[in-house]
């Protein structure tokens, strides 16, 4: 039995938004057809104005930043992950630049932005998050994404506790429980955990990647848009909800 009085709250959030006009329409049809509440955009690629267009026209679909280092990064192919800085002194000053400029181009489109992402998880990194998540705060921005499972297997002995105690400081929230998917795929982390309804949580966020035309991003779209997946939620009383709903 759930140890909660009211409806446990998931938020299935689909990363990538923006990012080609395949990815575009199976963000859309999951959240037409299935079960995606909100977004991430990404500002500088190729299907930007279709999604910004799209989300106009489907106001129930939540909307965030999904914030785009990899300029700054060597990035490994296949995996995804952040192995080191392309220059060797951290460039802080740029990152937030970076950062506010992505920021303000959402809001210059006049979407509202309910939450901040990363790709690749990059606003996690314990020498960014304090930056960015004040960043975050500045611009109104009442969610960021955290999960401790991030530095698992990346920062081993890392005591990152002070991270998450930093979102509140900001006035930030954080969900409680952040499912990484469905089941892992080449980019998972170590310290990825997956959908699991039989764990017991308040507040929880479902990342997602549904899209056109790539395989795994179609066999995603098939379980946001699973008729089963739907009845399961409805069953087990989890009330489906984007991130505005959680301030």
């Amino acid at each position: 039995m759930r140890p909660y009085t009211s409806m446990p709250k998931l938020i299935v959030n689909a990363d990538d938004f923006g990012r080609s006009s395949a990815i575009n329409q199976g963000i859309l049809e999951g959240h037409q057809k299935g079960i995606v509440t909100s977004a991430s955009l990404m500002t500088d690629r190729d299907a930007l104005d279709e999604a910004v267009r799209m989300a106009r026209e489907n106001p129930q679909l939540g909307i965030g930043l999904h914030l785009d280092l990899d300029a700054f990064f060597n990035v490994q192919h296949g995996t995804g992950r952040l192995v080191s800085y392309r220059d060797p002194s951290l460039p802080l000053n740029a990152i937030a630049q970076e950062t506010e400029r992505q920021i303000q181009k959402i809001i210059a489109t006049g979407l509202p932005i309910h939450h901040l992402d990363g790709h690749h998880h990059a606003h996690l990194r314990p020498e960014l998050f304090a930056t960015i998540a004040a960043l975050t705060a500045k611009y109104k921005i009442k969610v960021i994404r955290y999960f401790g499972g991030f530095y698992e297997g990346l920062y081993p002995g890392l005591s990152v506790d002070w991270i998450k105690d930093l979102a509140p400081r900001f006035g930030l929230t954080c969900v409680d429980t952040f499912f990484a998917g469905w089941e892992p795929v080449e980019s998972s982390l170590p310290g990825y955990r997956y959908l699991d309804l039989n764990m017991p949580f308040q507040t929880a966020e479902l990342m997602v990647h549904p899209g056109k035309g790539e395989p795994w991003r179609e066999k995603e779209l098939t379980h946001c848009v699973s008729p089963s997946v739907r009845d399961e939620l409805k069953k087990r009383q989890i009330d489906l909800v984007s991130f505005s709903q959680l301030c």
